[in-house]
């Protein structure tokens, strides 16, 4: 870059073109401007007339000098005129090498950094230094490209969602040594990993290592557990601070199909803490529509968390053999099966009949000897689409022919004739 009187020019052999505006200025003076032509009727009357004498008219001077400045202003702009130009570390000799660690950490700030790199690459296109790009994860050998060449692809650059693994710092190291000596210039996202100080020592060895990192602080939340009728949610940040509340958002679909916030909680981060919590109870109409969670404000992979059918209790239809006489509760087939399950899935209770066009998850039938030809084409067709039958042994069962002589299509095997020998 070549400065004159505080102004510095990236190109200043454009600046030659200066010598041609004289030439120009004699041109346009020669060249007169063209006729104007109008329609008059009265021109009739002078046909046949000549002029002896004929003077030419010549460009005004004030449009020439207007001309010429437009000229000369277009030739220093292209020159690229710097004010007061400084001089940065990224302008300096040799080969530059820029390093991102590309992780889901540095999504949230992007743009921000996008907008670092395209100076630094002006900086370095100052000082006609050649520039290469290395992504810890996706890395590939480097090519020491012109930095023009590097801004016109600054913006297919994006964050993995994903941070740099092993196999990736390894391929990484071996890319760096396969070089020459160069600068680096380090954008990093602001986390530790494995292997980082093994990329560190790397840039060292091969020149002078520069090092920029986002004073943002990275948040990411851990997987959605259900527990005793609450959701409960976790968040962390990476570094401890002051205390500070985040808002987590619940993502689903509302009974129009389209995607919305259906549920918020506030998470606090106590002082010098990295950990919060937060425990979202929903009604489960509700819970069974959320498809993910996400941290507001934060916008990463790390910052969401995508939910499964864990959080969605199951349907389960108990259904038990019908009795005429009243018995105890603690004998019921269904009482201890109850007990079990009602905690963790919601239970319907009914017939066959009933219980199949609801579609629940699961069908127990407890101590069920025998069903009807209708209800067992129906349950077959329910298993056939999906559906888990389960069946508990008991008394009825054992006393009757079932699955005994044929295979029973409802049972899982063939039972054995006879008592048991204890």
């Amino acid at each position: 870059m070549t400065v004159f009187g505080g102004i510095g020019f990236s190109a200043p052999w454009l600046l030659l073109g200066l010598l041609a505006l004289p030439i120009l200025w004699l041109i346009l003076r020669a060249v007169p401007p063209a006729p104007i032509r109008r329609r008059f009727p009265g021109v009739a009357l002078l046909l046949g007339l000549k002029d002896d004498e004929s003077v030419s008219d010549r460009t005004p001077w004030w449009l020439l000098a207007l001309r010429i400045l437009a000229v000369a202003a277009v030739i220093i702009g292209l020159a690229g005129p710097i004010l007061n130009p400084s001089e940065p570390q990224a302008e300096g000799s040799g080969p530059l090498l820029i390093v991102l660690d590309g992780s889901w950490a540095g999504a949230t700030r992007w743009p921000q950094q996008a907008e670092t790199l395209d100076a630094q690459l002006t900086r370095a296109a100052r000082s006609n230094r050649t520039v290469a790009f290395l992504t810890l994860t996706r890395p590939e050998d480097l090519t020491f490209q012109s930095a023009d060449v590097w801004r016109a692809r600054l913006a297919g650059l994006q964050p993995a969602p994903w941070q740099p693994s092993a196999a990736n710092i390894t391929r990484a190291i071996e890319a760096m040594q396969s070089s020459g000596g160069f600068d680096t210039l380090w954008f990093s996202d602001g986390l530790d990993y494995a292997g980082r100080s093994d990329v560190l020592a790397a840039l060292q060895s091969q020149g002078a290592v520069e090092i920029y990192q986002t004073g943002a602080n990275v948040m990411a939340m851990a997987g959605a557990v259900y527990e005793d009728g609450a959701i409960n949610l976790s968040v962390k940040r990476a570094l401890a601070g002051e205390q500070r509340e985040v808002i987590l958002n619940a993502q689903g679909r509302d009974p129009a199909g389209n995607s919305r916030i259906l549920a918020s909680i506030p998470a606090i981060f106590e002082q010098r803490q990295i950990d919060a919590s937060a425990a979202l109870a929903l009604p489960a109409e509700l819970r069974a529509r959320i498809t993910r969670f996400d941290i507001a404000g934060q916008r990463s992979a790390g910052a969401t968390t995508l939910v499964d059918d864990a959080l969605r209790r199951r349907e389960v239809a108990l259904i038990a053999a019908r009795e005429d006489r009243e018995g105890l509760e603690l004998l019921s087939p269904l009482h201890y099966i109850e007990k079990a399950l009602a905690p963790t899935a919601d239970l319907i209770n009914g017939s066959l009949n009933d219980v199949l066009p609801a579609n629940p998850d699961v069908i127990v039938l407890a101590d069920v000897a025998t069903v009807t030809e209708a209800e067992q084409a129906a349950l077959l067709e329910w298993i056939g689409e999906g559906g888990m039958l389960v069946r508990f042994a008991g008394p009825r069962i054992a006393a009757s022919k079932v699955s005994r002589d044929t295979e029973d299509p409802l049972m899982p095997v063939r039972l054995r004739a006879g008592g048991r020998s204890v």
